[in-house]
């Protein structure tokens, strides 16, 4: 009995979980039976026409080595700066008969970028330039010193030679007992002393303060134009920074505002580029540089400065090659030029005219007494010793005078 009531419940139990179970499956199934979407995933989306960040950096990190380490030497071709340095290509000069423009391709700089005011540009690397230039003002500064210590040297030198000379001449005169030739010895020996190094003297001194006018000048010469290019150099990225978020919000699509973005924040036509350019490159050309004079149509430094704002590197090459010259400039007076004669020589001179001071006095009629004129005939020949250094001495004072 229990069993048989076993066997209904489980009867009806499964009947009624079977039921249930073939009401809801047309219900779940029409639940299931959803719309196919596709999604597509990262590999499939394009990104063929966007910029890629990393490779407008690389591309401007290119550009900053080149104006760092590159040996070209040509610097007055425009490709060679850059894709953005110097956009515009010189305006054709406007020419009369003889001249005929068939042929014509004068470069945008000609020879205006190795002009000294421009930098005097040898290479696009700043390296290379440098190693070519090799630092002008301190070079100069270094010849200056040199020519200086040179002249010092000689003139304190050849004056102790003219006081060694005094002496030792005073003291040979003194043996003579010609007391009065010694004391003009003496005298006229420190006076070509003395001569010779207040030549010296004033020589360096006036070099110096030559040479520092001359730099002075310069300095404020190119004050003007210094401050032009960093107004100018401020401006320029001022105006590129707007350029680049007018740009980028004006685009007419994502890719476009990306890519404006993209070049402009990281790449060597953007921002960077032109910090390349008016840094360490050779500047940033505004407007067409016009085509200079016949017949070499060679642009003038001023057209240039009026298209063009000079870089940082051009300043600074520029202002040193301005002190270079300036510091070359020629000392307006002459160094000093000595001839000291020896003792010897003033010896040797001594005796070559004592002949000719004794002459009179052999050709005098036997019925003078010539003993008694013989001091006579020889006080010339004493004397004249003193009178060549005299001259030896008038002539250094002479020349020293002259000089200055």
């Amino acid at each position: 009995m229990q069993i048989s009531l076993r066997s209904h419940l489980i009867a009806g139990t499964a009947a009624v979980v079977g039921a249930s179970a073939i009401a809801m499956t047309p219900v779940m199934g029409a639940q299931l039976s959803l719309p196919t979407i596709n999604v597509p995933s990262i590999a499939n989306v394009s990104l063929a026409g966007y910029d890629s960040p990393i490779s407008e950096l690389l591309g401007s990190v290119i550009l900053g080595g080149q104006f760092l380490f590159s040996t070209e030497t040509d610097v007055v071709t425009r490709a060679n700066w850059g894709p953005t340095a110097f956009p515009f290509a010189p305006t054709p000069p406007v020419l009369t008969p003889p001249f005929d423009q068939t042929g014509t391709s004068a470069p945008v700089f000609g020879t205006a970028l190795e002009d000294d005011l421009l930098g005097a540009y040898t290479s696009i690397g700043v390296i290379p330039n440098f190693i070519d230039s090799a630092l002008p003002s301190v070079r100069q500064l270094g010849i200056n010193g040199s020519d200086y210590l040179n002249v010092s040297v000689f003139g304190l030198s050849a004056a102790g030679i003219a006081l060694s000379e005094g002496v030792w001449n005073a003291a040979g005169q003194l043996l003579s007992l010609d007391v009065p030739g010694a004391l003009a010895t003496l005298v006229d020996s420190i006076s070509a002393a003395g001569t010779l190094a207040l030549a010296s003297g004033a020589y360096v001194l006036s070099g110096v303060y030559t040479r520092a006018q001359a730099v002075l000048g310069v300095v404020l010469g190119n004050l003007p134009l210094l401050l032009g290019a960093t107004v100018g150099q401020i401006s320029l990225v001022v105006n590129k920074t707007i350029q680049v978020i007018t740009d980028t919000f004006t685009a007419g699509s994502l890719e476009g505002a990306w890519n404006a973005a993209v070049d402009g924040v990281f790449g060597a036509t953007g921002i960077p580029g032109t910090l390349l350019n008016i840094t360490i490159g050779a500047g940033q050309q505004t407007a067409a540089i016009p085509y200079g004079p016949p017949p070499t149509f060679e642009p003038t430094e001023a057209s240039v400065l009026a298209s063009y704002v000079p870089s940082i590197r051009t300043e600074l090459q520029g202002l040193q090659w301005g002190i270079a010259n300036a510091l070359a400039t020629p000392v307006p007076i002459s160094p000093p030029v000595a001839s000291v004669r020896s003792a010897a020589s003033v010896r040797a001179a001594a005796v070559a005219e004592a002949p000719a001071a004794e002459a009179p006095a052999a050709e005098a009629p036997a019925a003078e007494a010539p003993a008694a004129e013989a001091p006579a005939a020889e006080a010339p020949a004493a004397e004249s010793s003193a009178p060549v250094k005299h001259r030896a001495a008038r002539a250094v004072a002479k020349r020293a005078s002259a000089n200055n």
